[in-house]
């Protein structure tokens, strides 16, 4: 998922509740009846969710690049050093932060309200009469766009996310001086990219039972389960988002594939490397020559090849 956050200042409670150290809100009102859904957004964040951070008051607000979760939202009674107005909470939402990436300039939210206005009203017309209706960062007031007091963390999808940054590296004059961290757009870019990265490994958990399928491993935790790619997304561009170019794997096992401790033949059997030193690993081992769990998907060849390729396998003992 994609969530976006509303900080007026790099201070943010101080420490390391501070700007892109957390995500944090108090768990109740003041007047505790109830809590702000903008606020308890933050306990539906999963590890690995990207957090878009724009910062500041006013003229000054701006998109200034992206976070990733490193935990899970939770709840606790640990307090901010500076909660200032949020001070009488008792306990609080909070999502740890970490590898903040900032956009190649910071995009200034007015530029954004006044390039894309159009396309921004007719998302939040869209998102108003939807039955999935998300939290957004804005409203439609007097005519104009302007941000919604205390949505402090919203909810960012694909289309919304390409509205407020697709096209910013274009304006960039012809000519002009290029930061050197990479550029807006290319950010954007990324983002979309986790999104869909994202979606896709949990479509592929989903298609594989959320089970583990290699041969004889019978972890279904959601928390100890990989849906990764056979060839990475950066390889091949035309099986991005199929799932015959999915495998849903525990860590262990996701990683021992990942680096080519073992791989697939054409029927879908476990081939183990000998070189590797497996010993220490004693399921890779007894699974040579069995077949992984498959399910109603069948593993793309050319997916498998491109693993074979990149690990050192020999296809002429693979395609058998």
């Amino acid at each position: 998922m994609i969530y976006l956050e509303m900080a007026r200042d790099e201070l943010h409670g101080g420490d390391n509740w501070s700007f892109t150290e957390c995500v944090w809100a108090p768990t109740q009102k003041r007047s505790g009846k109830g809590n702000w859904p903008f606020w308890s957004k933050i306990h539906k964040i999963r590890t690995g969710d990207t957090v878009v951070h724009l910062l500041g008051k006013y003229e000054s607000a701006a998109f200034v690049g992206y976070s990733t979760a490193i935990t899970d939202g939770y709840r606790t009674k640990r307090r901010p050093p500076m909660a200032g107005e949020w001070a009488y909470a008792s306990e609080f939402f909070r999502a740890d932060l970490d590898s903040f990436v900032p956009f190649g300039r910071p995009y200034m939210l007015n530029e954004v309200f006044q390039n894309h206005k159009l396309e921004l009203e007719n998302y939040f017309s869209g998102n108003k009469n939807s039955q999935k209706k998300l939290n957004i960062f804005y409203v439609i007031q007097s005519g104009r766009l302007q941000c919604l007091n205390g949505a402090y963390l919203s909810d960012l999808d694909e289309s919304l996310t390409s509205i407020l940054f697709e096209g910013s590296e274009e304006k960039y004059h012809a000519g002009s001086p290029q930061p050197e961290n990479v550029r807006t757009g290319s950010q954007a870019r990324t983002i979309l990219s986790r999104l869909g990265q994202q979606k896709f490994a949990a479509n592929v958990k989903n298609a594989y039972g959320n089970r583990c399928i290699f041969p004889g491993c019978e972890i279904s935790h959601p928390k100890f389960l990989i849906g990764s790619h056979i060839a990475r997304w950066s390889d091949r561009e035309g099986l991005r988002g199929d799932l015959t170019n999915g495998l849903c794997f525990c860590v262990l096992h996701d990683k021992a594939f990942e680096i080519g401790f073992f791989t697939l033949d054409s029927r879908f059997r476990v081939f183990v490397k000998a070189d590797v030193g497996v010993g220490s690993i004693p399921s890779l081992q007894s699974a040579h020559g069995k077949k992984i769990k498959t399910s109603g998907i069948v593993p793309a060849l050319p997916a498998l090849e491109e693993h074979w390729d990149r690990n050192g396998f020999d296809p002429r003992i693979l395609v058998v």
